[in-house]
Formats: structure tokens, sequence, C-alpha cells
């Protein structure tokens, strides 16, 4: 399970002197979904998406591909995040049906820093010796239903990390309905020696929650963490 969709380091996170590890899982077993993750570098430093489009698998992966093409377009030259986040509404609106909308998280890195727009997406998780989610200090809707996006600032140092997720894993039931759970076990497995370990025994812990049951829902993971004894350079 946990080797379908996983992806080489971002060559922008080698110049950011970021660690980062990507894993994909799309619903059914299929290659394609309605995840959207990406990371480009800006004047000011490297910049991540995560986005979930209404529904999962092939469905959902033609409004995916709007959003990712989107983004690239303008991620790179944009500096405020609050102004990518509506100009990306603005360019998938055409391309909503009535019911769609496109769950959204930005994440600016900064030193010691990470600067967040989330448009109703689930919160990232700052990793230490508990996990902390980052939930905005106000909910935001996603794009297509009006969003208000507004920054959210938080520390992240550099021996910890960052895991943006979509909700294909906290939404994960097992046989008698519970969900995964983000515990002691969850932490466990997201301090592995390496960033490519952990999401490695994330999945499995996942796995075994759902037993042999398919996946319902398409899952992205993206777990980043500064380089042993680097910096990020200031904006």
């Amino acid at each position: 399970m946990h080797a379908d969709g996983a992806r080489s380091l971002p060559m922008l996170m080698a110049e950011a002197r970021l660690a980062l590890a990507v894993r994909v899982r799309p619903a059914g077993g299929v290659r394609v979904g309605g995840d959207v993750h990406d990371a480009v570098m800006t004047p000011a430093g490297p910049r991540l998406l995560i986005g979930d489009v209404r529904g999962h698998g092939p469905a959902a992966a033609p409004l995916a591909a709007v959003v990712l093409a989107a983004f690239r377009d303008i991620a790179a030259t944009e500096e405020d995040p609050v102004r990518l986040v509506r100009a990306l509404d603005a360019r998938i609106r055409p391309h909503l049906g009535e019911e769609d909308f496109v769950t959204l998280l930005l994440a600016d890195l900064r030193p010691n820093e990470v600067r967040l727009v989330n448009c109703g997406h689930p919160p990232p998780l700052r990793i230490d010796e508990c996990l902390v989610p980052l939930a905005p200090p106000l909910p935001c809707p996603p794009l297509g239903l009006d969003p208000e996006p507004q920054v959210q600032r938080a520390k992240v140092l550099p021996h910890q990390r960052l895991l943006l997720h979509t909700d294909g894993l906290t939404d994960a039931r097992a046989a008698d309905d519970t969900f995964f759970s983000l515990d002691e076990h969850a932490l466990g497995a997201l301090l592995a020696p390496t960033l490519d370990e952990a999401l490695d025994r994330l999945l499995d812990l996942l796995q075994r929650h759902i037993g042999s049951a398919a996946p319902t829902d398409d899952l992205t993971l993206m777990l980043l963490q500064p380089a042993p004894g680097t910096h990020l350079s200031p904006p």
C-alpha cells in the first residue's frame, strides 16, 4: 500500500534546504483522483499546496487538474497568499458544477515559521512531543463557496515536522465504523528517523486500521522538515 504514489523529493525542496516526503493513494487503486498537491519556489521561499476536490477517484480528476494548472500559472509570482487564493477561486469557478467545491491549504515556509491559508481543509499537524493541529482561528469556506481567506502564522522550528494531509486520513474507517485516530501510535510513526519511513509507518497503521477493506477516499500526505543544520533563507 505505501509504495503507491511514492514521489521523489522535488528539486526545489533541495534548493530551499527542506526535506519533503509525499505519498499519494487515490481511492479504489486507480492512478488518478481528486486530491491536489504541489510545491513551488517563490521569491520569498517555498510554497506548498494541498487540496481536495469534492468527490474522489477518476470522476474528480478533471477538476483537480484545473486547480493544479491554475496554481502552477500563478503561485510562483503572486507574493500574497490571500490574493493567490482569490485568484485560484476565480480561475476555477467556470469549471465548477452546481455542488462542486475544493478544499485548499497553502503553506508558505519562512524561517522558523509557516504562514497558512486554509479554505475548508483539514489543519496541518505540527509534530514534536505531541501532535498539534494548526487549526485556523476562523473557519473559511472552500473554493467555490465564497471563501474569505486569511493568513495564519505558526511556529515550526527546525527540529519539528509538519504534516499536510487530505481527509482520506482522518475519515478512514475500520470495519466497526471507527475513524482512524491521530494518537500516540500515529505520533510514534511520524517521528521515525526519516520522513519517508515516517509516512510508510503511518500508512501501515492506516492499513491495519481499515483491514482488508478497499480505501474509499483519495489520500495525500506531505511531510516536511528543515534539513538538519540548515535554516530557510529569510524573505
